[in-house]
């Protein structure tokens, strides 16, 4: 007996999603016709393909071979259905991460754009900073993300999307005593930024270190958009991306600020799993790139 598509993609949607559970969910079935399933594919194989001991069900040796056939498998059956003449191929479930900036520009006619392309194809969002889109995407709780300085483990692609400008930021009421701030300038001033092993407090952390000052915290903030309204309000002083502050520079409520040594620029990448590969190659990262670009995000490599 040979294994059948329905078989080998509940066996994938279990490795994909890290339980039964989740995988009966997303199949619109019930978990014990799902784990029937399974186990109809376990005695065509021979073997168990799960360890579900611990929280996740984890993949025995067998069941990382395996995944890799069902992949094979699931994609030239996706590329079947892109045949002409068969429309919206793409459905199911896409679980996308995105980082702070992305969310505040350009997100949502992203989102608009795909899901005008693939109406049936199922969007889980998540907005967390790059260090933690990354974690999920190496433990394959997310499919693809949009960020800055990822950290890949061997499964995941990066491609770049473009570069943004960095700048420090204070409320035009702050007045300065030079024209040119310098690490040693700024070592007194309250400095708001995001959390530790975020993209960027490590460039605050590398700026202040350039000028062999050492940067005292004076508080983190998980919200981008959080820290950019204490800095108008005169609470403190950050680096942030241009792109996120034009209104703010507008509206003539903060300024940047003229420093040396000067910032070095924010890499934007997309980062998926294999598995998405298609999708992501021939649509996201093509939409991302021209979506995100048209919104100042940043400027197109």
């Amino acid at each position: 007996m040979k294994p059948s598509i329905q078989q080998l993609e509940s066996f994938y949607w279990i490795a994909r999603l890290g339980s039964v559970h989740a995988a009966a969910r997303h199949q619109h079935l019930t978990q014990p016709a799902l784990t029937a399933r399974l186990r109809e594919l376990e005695d065509i194989i021979g073997t168990k393909l799960f360890d579900r001991s611990g929280y996740r069900a984890e993949l025995t040796p067998v069941g990382r071979e395996l995944l890799v056939y069902a992949e094979k498998i699931l994609q030239l059956s996706d590329e079947m259905l892109n045949l002409p003449g068969i429309a919206n191929p793409v459905h199911g479930l896409l679980r996308l991460g995105v980082n702070e900036s992305t969310a505040m520009v350009g997100l949502s006619n992203l989102l608009t754009r795909v899901k005008a392309m693939y109406p049936a194809l199922k969007i889980e969002l998540t907005v967390e900073i790059g260090a933690t889109l990354s974690k999920k995407l190496n433990a394959r709780e997310l499919d693809i993300a949009i960020l800055t300085n990822p950290v890949s483990a061997p499964h995941i692609t990066d491609e770049a999307l473009g570069s943004a400008e960095l700048n420090w930021i204070a409320s035009v009421s702050q007045k300065f005593t030079s024209k040119v701030l310098t690490p040693r300038d700024m070592a007194e001033l309250a400095i708001l930024t995001l959390p530790p092993q975020s993209a960027l407090h490590e460039v605050v952390v590398e700026w202040f270190r350039s000028g062999s000052c050492r940067f005292d915290q004076s508080g983190h903030c998980n919200s981008l958009a959080l820290i950019m309204d204490l800095v108008a309000a005169g609470h403190g002083v950050a680096i942030l991306p241009r792109s996120i502050v034009q209104k703010k520079l507008a509206h003539g409520v903060v300024q940047l600020l003229t420093v040396t040594p000067a910032l070095p620029k924010a890499s934007y990448f997309v980062s998926y799993v294999q598995e998405v590969s298609h999708l992501a190659r021939n649509t996201l990262i093509p939409l991302a790139r021209a979506t995100l670009g048209e919104a100042g995000l940043f400027d197109i490599a």
